[in-house]
């Protein structure tokens, strides 16, 4: 596998994507929810529908949590765009026995309180308008070992409404510890519904 690294460079990249980048693909940035936490390492859990996603949990981890962040991706992915192995992200090779070897790579980072891990548990970009959001066994391997993270649920959807460019609607939640292996898709799951319906109902009010 290969693993993360943080470099000014990196960081200096990280920055410019996730703010003005960011803020010229979007005519608006909206975030929702209440910061929380305090103390722990962070299992950050997010839909994973646009080539924005990664640089979307930069900017939410900078405005809310304020933790070191590494992100798990695609090893091929990677290794195509290896700027980004010096942004905190760090490698999988899904059904291979490498796998394991990244999952006890994350799990060591969530030994300490300064860290937060993002996974994208669909493992692979999917519309925003997905009824369900699968989960592999990643997530249910962490949460076993590493019982006492928080967990931040996190969702995100962009649309236009009457406008010429979308706004973005960063939506997320922090449970406490423990994280419970046998429901994580269940707690994923109705904290997506309930954000999808709340977006849903902001577009046909506004």
């Amino acid at each position: 596998m290969i693993e993360a690294r943080h470099t000014v460079s990196g960081g200096l990249v990280a920055d410019f994507f996730s703010g003005f980048m960011l803020g010229r693909a979007f005519r608006e940035i909206r975030m929702h929810g209440t910061p929380g936490g305090d103390g722990l390492p962070l299992l950050v859990l997010a839909n994973h529908f646009s080539w924005w996603d990664g640089f979307i949990q930069y900017r939410l981890n900078g405005a809310v949590f304020d933790r070191t962040l590494y992100t798990m991706m695609l090893e091929e992915q990677l290794r195509r765009h290896r700027v980004l192995n010096r942004c905190g992200c760090f490698s999988v090779r899904k059904g291979t026995r490498d796998a394991v070897e990244s999952l006890r790579y994350c799990c060591g980072l969530l030994r300490d309180a300064r860290n937060a891990v993002l996974l994208f548990p669909q493992g692979r970009i999917e519309s925003m308008h997905a009824q369900r959001i699968g989960f592999g066994s990643g997530v249910r391997y962490i949460a076993e070992r590493v019982p006492g993270a928080g967990t931040v649920l996190n969702a995100n959807f962009a649309d236009y409404g009457p406008q010429r460019k979308p706004s973005l609607d960063i939506y997320y939640e922090v449970v406490p510890p423990p994280l419970q292996p046998d429901s994580m898709e269940e707690l994923y799951g109705d904290f997506y519904k309930r954000c999808r319906a709340r977006q849903e109902e902001a577009l046909w009010n506004g």
